[in-house]
C-alpha cells in the first residue's frame, strides 16, 4: 500500500499536479480603427490633415493567483498597440498600466505602472475618453506614472479610499509624488446610479491639483462634472478647470452625447482653453460601438477642429 502511494505521488510530481493554486487569468484589449481629419493638429493625439489611426488600441494580460484563502497575487500587463501608423513599425508598442500586487481583506497594494488615483477619480465623467474630445486636451494631471506604489483601502459599504506615492526620481520633481482619492458610490455607476469623488495630487507631473468628480445617472439620461483647481510646482501658474458632460440613451443602440471643457492654469495649453465636443455611438453589442464625433478647440492663440468616424471592438 505504501509503495502504490509512493508511485501514485511520483506520478502526480512528474505530471505537474500539486496542491497549488491555479492562476486565474484573462486576455483582453481593445481594437480601434478611426478615419479623422483634423484642420491644424494643434490638439493633442491628432495631426494636420486626414488620418487613418487605431486611437490608443491595446492588448494585456491581467489576472491573480491565490496564495491561500484569503489573499490573492494580482497583475496586469498591458501596451498600446500602434502599428497603423506608418512611422511606428519599428516601434508598435509603448507601456501602460503594468503591475505586480497583493489584494487580501486589508486591501490591495500595486507596484509598478498604473493610473494615479487622481487621474482613476474622474470615473464615467468622460464621454469622449481616448479621442480627440478627451478631457485631457484640457485639464492638467491625467498621469500614468511608472514606479509607483498605490494602496486602497477594502471598501466600507459605499466609501472607497486610495493613495497612490512615486518617489522622487520619477515624479520629475524634488519631492517624493503623491496622489489621494476618496469617493462614495459606484464609479461603473452599476451598482449604485451615482458616484462621487474628492482627489489630490502633489508633486506628480510639476502639478499640485484638487478635484471633485460627480456623476449620476437617471433612467436614460447620465450627467457629470469635474471642478479642478490646478497650479505648477514653482506657483507661476495657476487656475480653475471644469468639464461638464452627458449621454442619452436613445435606445439600446443610439446614444448621443456631449462634453465641456475648460481650463485657465496655462498648464495643458498657454493660457485660456476651451472645448466642446458632441458624438453619437451606435452600440452593437458590449464590445461593439461605431462612433462618430466633432469636436472644437479655442485657445487664446489659435483654434483647432477634428471631426472622425470609428469603430471599437473591445474584447
Amino acid at each position: 500500500m505504501i509503495k502504490q502511494l509512493t508511485f501514485t505521488s511520483a506520478a502526480m510530481l512528474m505530471a505537474g499536479v500539486t496542491t497549488a493554486h491555479a492562476a486565474d487569468y484573462d486576455i483582453y484589449g481593445k481594437a480601434e480603427v478611426q478615419i479623422a481629419h483634423t484642420d491644424k493638429g494643434v490638439m493633442r493625439y491628432t495631426e494636420e490633415g486626414t488620418q487613418i489611426d487605431a486611437p490608443f488600441s491595446r492588448i494585456g494580460v491581467k489576472g491573480q493567483h491565490a496564495l491561500n484563502d484569503t489573499t490573492q497575487l494580482v497583475f496586469k500587463y498591458e501596451v498600446q498597440v500602434k502599428g497603423f501608423d506608418g512611422d511606428s513599425t519599428n516601434d508598435p508598442f509603448s507601456a501602460r498600466n503594468t503591475y505586480v500586487g497583493v489584494q487580501s481583506q486589508y486591501g490591495t497594494v500595486l507596484v509598478g505602472r498604473n493610473d494615479t488615483r487622481f487621474k482613476y477619480s474622474e470615473g464615467k465623467v468622460d464621454q469622449f475618453n481616448e479621442t480627440q474630445g478627451d478631457i485631457a486636451q484640457v485639464l492638467a494631471g491625467q498621469s500614468r506614472v511608472g514606479d509607483s506604489i498605490t494602496y486602497s483601502t477594502p471598501k466600507f459599504g459605499l466609501w472607497a479610499a486610495a493613495v497612490t506615492w512615486v518617489p522622487k526620481d520619477d515624479s520629475n520633481s524634488e519631492d517624493n509624488g503623491v496622489a489621494a482619492l476618496l469617493s462614495y458610490g459606484d464609479r461603473g455607476l452599476k451598482r449604485t446610479p451615482y458616484f462621487v469623488a474628492l482627489s489630490y495630487s502633489d508633486a506628480l507631473g510639476d502639478l499640485q491639483a484638487s478635484r471633485v468628480t460627480a456623476a449620476y445617472r437617471w433612467q436614460q439620461l447620465q450627467l457629470g462634472a469635474i471642478v479642478q483647481r490646478s497650479e505648477n510646482l514653482a506657483g507661476d501658474k495657476e487656475g480653475d478647470g471644469l468639464v461638464l458632460s452627458a449621454r442619452y440613451w436613445l435606445s439600446d443602440a443610439w446614444q448621443p452625447k456631449l462634453q465641456y471643457s475648460r481650463d485657465d492654469s496655462g498648464l495643458r495649453h498657454e493660457g485660456d482653453a476651451e472645448q466642446f465636443t458632441v458624438g453619437v455611438d451606435y452600440v452593437v453589442d458590449k464590445q461593439t460601438t461605431f462612433y462618430l464625433l466633432a469636436s472644437q478647440l479655442e485657445l487664446d492663440t489659435s483654434d483647432d477642429t477634428s471631426t472622425a468616424l470609428g469603430l471599437k471592438y473591445m474584447f
